[in-house]
């Protein structure tokens, strides 16, 4: 997924400031980038499976099978799709990539790139519910919250319609005596923003946040997508899908949920917008703008980056001076020392915000005193991508 965070007019000032910062890796990361059109499979260990309801709510015992490549290349060939199809001959059990989503018309990505495309079954009888699902499968190594996220956009061919659900799904299966019994299941719709065109097409940032307690260390986690139909809800052969990138399990902690504008509402005037987001190798990653003033009521402005640990981000500040209007030279720019702080989030609505000042702040703008424990809220979120990009 293309990204435009890092304002394209800072990317130079950003792009020598990004560290290689030795952080936990997530758990699983893809973003399907590295997927060519036309490939056979998907990759990645991905797994397709077809389940049939004996009801139309998708309640009860389902009986299923998994996907085989009917080879058939007439699959929507046009639009430059490949899929893994489930059942016999062209069975309309569709799901594979877009390599890239919402192409133009010579078939160049416009807002998205390489995408995961999940359908639901078309074809069903008249009262039964049907489910295709998309997953991973990890062994759980150790309790804890992990977070299931993800970005979702809406497919080209139409909006999940009449009844047809589109969600996201964990599942933790009792491996450990082979009775593979549901422990935990938790669902999530994803709603994909609408769109009719590749230049508004995008995406929403999702998640699930879960809790696996000791007893489940050991047993077998499943997370990925799914996409119900019910035939008499008047979805037979519907041609609506969702599409999915940047698919992500990792401890949880702050990120994307948590960026916006944040102040403290008794002292308005000042505040931050804080950004939170991953590289695209995964490695979380955070760029911080501080709007304040120096002691004779002077405006700064100050850049900080950080990398999330848990609830907390640390942030070592740089105030850019030098660069004149009209010239944009970023060589002329000098980056001062602007201090540290660390934001602590107790939700991604709340924060509190210390400062400890440099030798610079304190000399050159009057930053005499350290700023403790000063409460924030978030004004607004920040609909920001989810990938930062260096050489954007």
């Amino acid at each position: 997924m293309k990204s435009t965070t890092l304002v394209s007019n800072l990317a130079a000032l950003f792009s020598v400031w990004f560290s290689s910062t030795a952080v936990a890796q997530p758990l699983f990361f893809d973003d399907f980038e590295d997927r060519v059109a036309d490939q056979a499979t998907i990759g990645n260990l991905w797994t397709w499976y077809d389940q049939t309801f004996p009801d139309d709510q998708c309640l009860g015992n389902p009986t299923g099978f998994g996907p085989y490549d009917d080879d058939d290349p007439s699959d929507y060939e046009a639009d430059n799709r490949n899929f893994q199809t489930a059942g016999q001959d062209d069975s309309y059990y569709r799901a594979g990539l877009e390599v890239p989503a919402w192409a133009d018309d010579a078939g160049n990505p416009v807002n998205l790139d390489n995408m995961l495309r999940v359908y639901a079954n078309q074809y069903n009888p008249a009262t039964t519910c049907e489910r295709v699902l998309i997953f991973q499968e990890k062994v759980l190594f150790q309790a804890g919250t992990l977070s299931f996220s993800f970005d979702v956009a809406q497919d080209r061919e139409g909006a999940p319609a009449n009844g047809e659900r589109t969600g996201a799904f964990i599942k933790v299966l009792r491996s450990s005596d082979n009775s593979f019994a549901t422990l935990k299941f938790e669902t999530l719709d994803t709603n994909p923003p609408a769109a009719t065109t590749p230049q508004d097409a995008s995406t929403v940032s999702r998640a699930i946040n879960f809790e696996v307690p000791q007893e489940y260390v050991g047993e077998l986690l499943q997370f990925g997508f799914f996409n119900d139909v019910v035939e008499n809800l008047g979805q037979s052969w519907t041609q609506s899908a969702a599409l999915y990138d940047n698919v992500m399990l990792a401890p949880a902690g702050i990120g994307p949920a948590h960026s916006g504008s944040w102040y403290n509402p008794d002292q308005s005037g000042h505040g931050f917008s804080i950004e939170f987001g991953y590289f695209v190798d995964g490695t979380p990653y955070s760029v911080v703008y501080w709007y304040t003033y120096d002691s004779a009521g002077n405006p700064i402005f100050m850049i900080g980056q950080g990398v999330p640990v848990g609830d907390r981000l640390e942030v070592a500040f740089q105030s850019p001076v030098g660069m004149k209007f009209g010239e944009f030279n970023p060589a002329s720019v000098t980056r001062e020392d602007g201090g540290t702080a660390v934001f602590e989030f107790s939700d991604s609505d709340n924060a509190v915000f210390s400062y400890t000042p440099s030798d610079f702040s304190v000399d050159e703008w009057g930053h005499l005193d350290a700023i403790e424990s000063l409460p924030l809220i978030k004004l607004f979120g920040v609909p920001a991508d989810t990938i930062f990009r260096t050489q954007q």
